[in-house]
């Protein structure tokens, strides 16, 4: 038996259309405003990365000048507390137990030990001589209290990069020089005489720092007689 396919009508028949594909390029005005906008970006992260690299470096320096600085604090702070009242002879007259004049501070200290019997004297004579041509404070150390001209003292470097130094003595006003009013060389007790405290200002790296050391504790003399004043 034969079955009659059934015919579909035309109004189920549709015609069925390929999709078109459409691609919207950029174009040259939008290709160009975002490279400038990439640029832009890329220059901002790069002025931040630069910014963030100098402050890095800037914190670092400053450590380093921090840590120079407290290291020469703490060396003019044992200084300080172990001036003792004696004076210094340098061969043709007596010094002064502390004497400050253009900017260089000179004074007799006590603190020496002598572990292995050398002889050592139990006092040095210690200067603080700033060099405003190489921005360096130094620390120079004489071996006794008698100060031979053809001896060398023992210098070392107390702080570098110092851009202003200026140190004074307070009794109780500031004097940027000691002793003060000295008229007689020969005044043994004026010679002895300290002042009440020393002041010191400076600037490293353009910050300002001012330290001051009191010598009220300095007042009294060791025991053991001075040598310089019996030569």
């Amino acid at each position: 038996m034969t079955h009659a396919q059934p015919k579909a009508s035309s109004s189920t028949k549709r015609s069925v259309k390929p999709r078109s594909t459409y691609i919207r390029a950029f174009t040259l005005v939008e290709l160009l405003v975002a490279i400038t906008i990439f640029a832009v970006l890329s220059m901002l992260g790069w002025k931040v990365f630069d910014y963030l690299i100098k402050v890095k470096d800037r914190n670092a320096e400053h450590e380093t000048h921090l840590f120079a600085l407290q290291d020469a604090y703490q060396q003019v702070l044992r200084d300080s507390l172990q001036i003792i009242p004696l004076t210094a002879n340098d061969g043709r007259q007596l010094q002064a137990a502390l004497r400050l004049n253009d900017q260089s501070l000179m004074f007799s200290k006590a603190g020496v030990s002598d572990p292995l019997k050398q002889g050592l004297s139990p006092y040095e004579r210690i200067e603080y001589r700033y060099d405003a041509t190489q921005k360096k404070l130094y620390r120079l150390k004489y071996a006794n209290l008698n100060i031979s001209s053809q001896v060398q003292p023992l210098s070392s470097t107390l702080l570098e990069n110092v851009e202003q130094f200026k140190i004074v003595v307070l009794n109780p006003q500031e004097l940027s020089q000691w002793p003060e009013n000295l008229s007689d060389r020969n005044d043994i007790e004026a010679l002895k005489t300290l002042p009440l405290a020393i002041k010191i200002q400076l600037t490293v790296a353009g910050t300002d720092y001012e330290w001051i050391y009191s010598l009220l504790k300095s007042t009294q003399p060791p025991t053991t007689q001075n040598s310089a004043e019996s030569s």
